[in-house]
């Protein structure tokens, strides 16, 4: 069977790219009843198989074909679909070595819990993150120095750019380069404009910030696989209010922390939640100024959703 890779989503349909030639592909039944996540049984970035249909397109019409098999996933972005009466799991793109994680310093404001969330689903992918700040060119008073110092102490690099005026684009660039990365973030932080600043020939669209709510509106809403001039590919998602994640539970959030869950070995019970228990080394840890409390209030919110 001719093996490709799914490249971006049409309707119900997927474009397969094999060999520089793009095929439009329907999904066999199988592949959907076998699928590991019901909600995404073929998803952007997927390697599979298909067969090509042996009649003639005509003129200016792509081959089609039928997905047959999808190839395992070496790392996926995963998050929860909530229409449904019980949340369930949905993959959003597949084989993505990068994570990038877009906040703005303001329009809309930074949340440093949503970075977190991205940074576990990261995680939980098998991908590497980066964070950058977008609109560096408007006034605000975000403590940038302060937001690199703590990811620092967590191996994660950050990096301000503005895409309105050009600022560092080049930084971002070289980032990608020869990588395979998707960008995510809130929406109207503007991933979109620094795509079209790293690479103009994507022409993607762009929204604003509502002046009434302050929160951005969406602008993408197909997931395409864009290659870049410089080498690799990037993929661009529609913006998020919310990040709910998937196979998390009470006892295994502190381990996507890594300062708490290493100072987490110093607690006097091995199941402590980290907010009420006594003798708690973690809390000891963020009263000695070891664990940030912007980082210890990120866990707590995260526990509190999963307590609800």
């Amino acid at each position: 069977m001719p093996e490709g890779r799914v490249i971006r989503t049409v309707g119900p349909n997927y474009i397969v790219l094999i060999n520089g030639e793009s095929i439009v592909c329907s999904v066999r039944k199988s592949v959907k009843e076998s699928a590991e996540i019901e909600l995404s049984p073929v998803i952007v970035g997927d390697q599979v198989e298909i067969e090509i249909d042996e009649i003639t397109p005509s003129e200016g019409k792509l081959r089609t074909g039928v997905i047959t098999e999808v190839k395992p996933r070496q790392t996926v972005f995963l998050k929860r679909r909530a229409r449904f009466k019980y949340e369930k799991a949905q993959a959003v793109v597949a084989n993505i070595d990068q994570m990038i994680i877009v906040g703005a310093v303001k329009e809309p404001q930074f949340k440093m819990r949503l970075i977190d969330r991205f940074l576990i689903a990261a995680q939980q992918g098998g991908m590497s993150p980066l964070i950058v700040i977008n609109k560096i060119d408007l006034e605000h008073d975000l403590d940038i120095n302060r937001i690199r110092t703590i990811y620092a102490t967590i191996g994660v690099d950050v990096i301000t750019a503005s895409a309105k005026i050009g600022l560092d684009i080049d930084t971002v660039r070289e980032k990608l380069r020869d990588r395979e990365s998707v960008f995510v973030g809130q929406s109207g932080v503007g991933k979109s404009s620094l795509l079209n600043a790293i690479q103009p020939g994507f022409s993607l669209r762009v929204g604003d910030v509502s002046g009434k709510t302050g929160k951005g509106t969406h602008t993408t809403t197909n997931i395409e696989l864009f290659p870049l001039d410089t080498g690799g590919y990037v993929v661009d998602t529609p913006g998020l209010r919310a990040l709910g994640l998937t196979n998390l539970n009470r006892d295994n959030i502190d381990r996507f922390y890594a300062e708490i869950s290493e100072a987490a070995h110093n607690c006097k019970f091995s199941d402590c939640t980290h907010r009420s228990e006594p003798s708690c080394a973690v809390k000891q840890a963020v009263k000695e100024n070891r664990i940030f409390p912007e980082r210890y209030e990120s866990y707590l919110r995260i526990l509190d959703d999963f307590e609800e």
